[in-house]
């Protein structure tokens, strides 16, 4: 059995464009050749994503907002992991993470999908990305980042990660102190 991927990601956008982003449908990345190249290059169990295959399989969520909030619904079965969906109104900058994410590509293609199409909202500059990677079990193994710009995302090396990594690390650590102080109240 494998162990759940982490995610993080935050971006730098007006409430306005976040609330737009949220309820916009939930893209579809199967042309996208960024994520088809990406998907090439990735090692994965099972048969190879096609277009086709893609469209069968991701994005089943009517909008980007019901996915998020799928992310962060309690799971129906064992440990509930806490997460975290927060906007911070000064910095104008939204954060999403999740202690247990997901080990299967269906998930992750998604998730790329949406911060793909995030960057074309984006109204705000600043060094902004997502990272799907190991943080309880495979020492930071990277999954897939990118990097969301105004206008433009683009997937990153493992190696060029770093200064997602930190911030993405802090907040796993606060989530499992909450998750630790939830499960130790009477």
């Amino acid at each position: 059995m494998s162990e759940p991927s982490q995610l993080y990601a935050r971006v730098r956008l007006s409430r306005h464009r976040l609330d737009e982003f949220l309820s916009s449908a939930f893209p579809d990345p199967s042309d996208d050749e960024e994520v088809l190249t990406w998907l090439s290059k990735s090692s994965y169990y099972g048969e190879r994503y096609t277009p086709e295959s893609i469209r069968e399989r991701v994005a089943s969520d009517s909008t980007i907002g019901a996915w998020v909030d799928g992310l962060m619904a309690p799971a129906p079965h064992g440990l509930a992991m806490p997460g975290r969906n927060s906007y911070d109104d000064e910095t104008q900058t939204w954060t999403l993470a999740a202690l247990d994410f997901s080990e299967n590509y269906d998930d992750y293609v998604a998730a790329v999908a949406i911060f793909r199409e995030i960057a074309k909202l984006k109204d705000l500059t600043g060094d902004d990305g997502l990272l799907v990677y190991g943080f309880l079990f495979e020492n930071e193994h990277v999954v897939v980042a990118l990097r969301v710009a105004m206008g433009m995302s683009t997937f990153l090396e493992s190696s060029d990660v770093e200064w997602l990594l930190s911030d993405a690390n802090v907040a796993m650590e606060a989530l499992i102190a909450e998750g630790a102080a939830q499960h130790a109240e009477p």
